[in-house]
């Protein structure tokens, strides 16, 4: 028997006033004896024995009436199969359907998803007039939907057909949160809570021991999973990461892809393959053992500007939604780089900045250092300094690195005494130099280079053909940094090296461009350096920001994307909206909110086509990890979570419509028990009226 208001029974209390009442009545009094009372004593004893019969059987009509009474408002019900007693209980019910990306897989009984639907379809079908329903699902949480229940059944049943899979990740905790809400709204007594999932392994928060008060007479667990494992071939990839950070228009940009085989069986000889704006740029071929995990490597070249769409898939196996996995790239224009030097100082760097092609070099102006002042500097995004500066020219950088309009690269000067550019150093803002005096006989050695800098990520790779070892050419002299990031090590200090200016960069190398000091001008690594540096201080993010759907998408931008408010937002699509931007400390940052769906996107100005910046979004890659929780398991936890330990299995060969409406074939008895109170209150009007007629005089 169960009861629908189980609070009410505290009102069996009440049935003890009768009780009391008869105690005080027929309390036993000391007897004093009147000698002008003892006719009474003559009373037969034939009535004294019925009065006390009237008496006890108004006690305990007067206490049924009050036990009935408190039961029916208890709302007592009982299984039965009967007639005449038993009936459908009118039911609330909320059926908690996970959509998530996993759902996606195949198995013995076909697409999990459509499976769950159909299962969901089944208990629909159970349900009657008078009865209410709602559908939790993790679209309608992403999408911040309000979840109502409602009796207009066939209305829920056309959403369910056309429900499609969401892309984004929900714990479960939530879903049975929103469930407990929305069942605390049921306006029927009966309520019932059913959910139908795979019971991925990320669904579950077991270091949570939260638990919520569920008002739920019944608690199913559907299954959609029929085992920890696939049988069938499942390759996921967990993860794409883009190594190159430099991307230069033409050159090979390395991608690591991470794949999984969520299966039992071994994959041999798949294919992976890479995609630039949908075109086939690059594959691979790999084998994977069953349940392991490997990371593999991808080449092709960038092209030549714009912002690139990349993708990373492979072949279509038991679940789709983990197959394909999304980056974004802005291969950037070539920058404006202005040369502030001597026409001896300037050559090898022209030479190196031309060297890579007309039609992708970067745009040089180079002028005298007495020529500066009578610039304007907004224009560039990299100037060259190659000795110190007079102080206007100075505070002109200064102000210049300030503003966040641009980089610096500069390079100590064979044309200035140590001293003077220590301190020029030192008022530019990146700390001391130490001299390295000048060698006859030897010569200075580099001591490596941080090669997970951007500045050299990906340049030194034995299996590229690269070399493995920094090539050090002959220095003679040096004026080495001490503070900053050291990208290239030397004796006393770092021959190249980074520093924060303002709200900007400045890059610094020991040597001059020139021979004066030594070598490196001549050799392999000085075109690298330069050019890496200037592509390097002139890009923004070349690589776009990784995001999950439904995850907040809030993209930074470089202080020189502009002044304006809002820029365009262009969608998978090729649709475009104005998004607001908000400045703060030097920063620009972009809202973009929460997307629902994957895709890359791109940012850029109001008024010009050039990205600035990208923005990838992606299925969570927990949803790539194909484990799946024991129904035991799933069962306990979610018996903790809810609070109720009768928790229901719904086993595979069963039907779920046959066991709502098997389960659901109850007697509520309150009816019943209003009549039987009724007929003792009948009876107790009829024996006290009796009772009264006779004792009246």
């Amino acid at each position: 028997m169960q009861f629908f208001n189980p609070l009410m029974l505290i009102g069996l209390v009440a049935a003890a006033i009768p009780i009391l009442l008869h105690l005080l009545n027929v309390r036993k009094l000391r007897t004093i004896e009147f000698s002008t009372l003892r006719f009474l004593q003559e009373l037969q004893r034939s009535q004294v024995r019925r009065l006390k019969v009237e008496q006890w059987l108004l006690l305990v009509l007067r206490t049924l009436l009050v036990v009935l009474a408190v039961l029916a408002f208890a709302r007592p019900v009982i299984p039965t199969s009967v007639p005449v007693l038993g009936g459908q209980v009118r039911s609330s019910v909320v059926i908690v359907l996970d959509n998530s990306p996993s759902m996606d897989a195949r198995d013995s009984r076909g697409n999990r998803f459509r499976w769950a639907v159909r299962q969901a379809m089944q208990i629909l079908d159970a349900l009657k007039s008078g009865d209410e329903v709602a559908v939790v699902t993790a679209s309608a949480l992403l999408q911040s939907k309000r979840i109502e229940l409602t009796s207009a059944i066939g209305a829920v049943r056309d959403e369910l057909q056309a429900l499609p899979l969401a892309y984004g990740h929900v714990p479960l905790d939530q879903l049975l949160e929103v469930a407990q809400a929305t069942l605390a709204t049921a306006q029927n007594a009966h309520r019932e809570l059913y959910i139908i999932s795979d019971f991925q392994t990320n669904l579950f928060r077991w270091n949570d021991s939260l638990a919520l008060s569920l008002p739920a007479e019944r608690v199913v667990v559907v299954p959609a999973a029929d085992g920890t494992t696939l049988d069938q071939l499942d390759l996921g990839i967990d993860s794409v990461g883009v190594v190159t950070r430099i991307v230069e228009p033409g050159k090979p940009v390395e991608v690591t892809v991470r794949v999984r085989n969520n299966s039992a069986r071994d994959a041999n000889g798949a294919v992976v393959r890479m995609r630039f704006n949908g075109e086939h740029v690059a594959q691979r071929a790999f084998d994977l053992s069953a349940g392991q995990v490997r990371t593999l490597s991808l080449l092709a070249p960038a092209p030549a500007s714009g912002f690139v769409a990349g993708s990373i898939e492979v072949e279509p196996d038991a679940c789709e939604s983990d197959n394909r996995r999304l980056f974004a790239l802005v291969v950037p224009p070539m920058p404006n780089v202005l040369i502030v030097g001597r026409p001896d100082a300037t050559v090898y760097l022209e030479a190196a900045l031309t060297a890579i092609g007309q039609r992708q070099a970067p745009r040089v102006r180079v002028v005298e250092p007495a020529q500066l002042s009578g610039l304007a500097l907004d224009g560039y995004d990299v100037l060259i300094l190659t000795e110190p500066l007079s102080r206007s020219g100075l505070e002109q950088i200064r102000a210049y690195l300030n503003a966040g309009r641009g980089n610096v690269l500069l390079f100590a000067s064979a044309h200035a005494s140590a001293g003077e550019q220590q301190q020029f150093a030192a008022d530019l803002g990146i700390g001391p130099l130490v001299a390295l005096p000048p060698r006859t006989n030897s010569f200075y050695e580099l001591r490596g280079a941080d090669e997970q800098h951007p500045l050299f990520a990906g340049v030194f790779r034995a299996e590229r053909g690269a070399v493995t070892t920094l090539e050090s050419p002959a220095i003679e002299q040096a004026l080495a940094s001490t503070a900053g990031v050291a990208l290239i090590g030397i004796e006393g200090g770092a021959f190249a090296s980074e520093h924060i200016v303002g709200k900007r960069r400045v890059m610094y190398c020991a040597v001059p461009p020139t021979l004066e000091w030594s070598a490196f001008p001549t050799s392999g690594l000085f075109p690298v350096f330069v050019v890496r540096s200037v592509l390097y201080l002139a890009a923004t993010e070349s690589v776009g920001a990784d995001f999950a759907v439904g995850e907040r998408c809030r993209v930074e931008l470089s202080p020189r994307a502009g002044s304006g408010d809002a820029f365009r937002l262009r969608d998978a699509t090729g649709a475009e909206s104005l998004v607001g931007a908000v400045r703060f400390a030097g920063t620009v940052v972009v809202d973009v909110g929460r997307p629902l769906l994957p895709g890359c996107m791109a940012i850029l100005p109001q008024s010009d086509p050039e990205p600035i910046a990208a923005l990838a979004i992606n299925v969570p890659p927990s949803e790539a990890q194909l484990s799946f929780v024991p129904p035991d398991r799933v069962v306990s936890y979610i018996a903790q979570r809810v609070g109720k330990e009768d928790v229901e299995l719904a086993t595979a060969e069963a039907s779920i419509g046959a066991l709502v409406a098997r389960e659901r074939q109850r007697a509520e008895l309150w009816p019943w028990l209003i009549g039987a109170a009724l007929a003792c209150a009948v009876g107790e009007m009829i024996i006290a009226a009796g009772a009264a007629r006779r004792m009246a005089p």
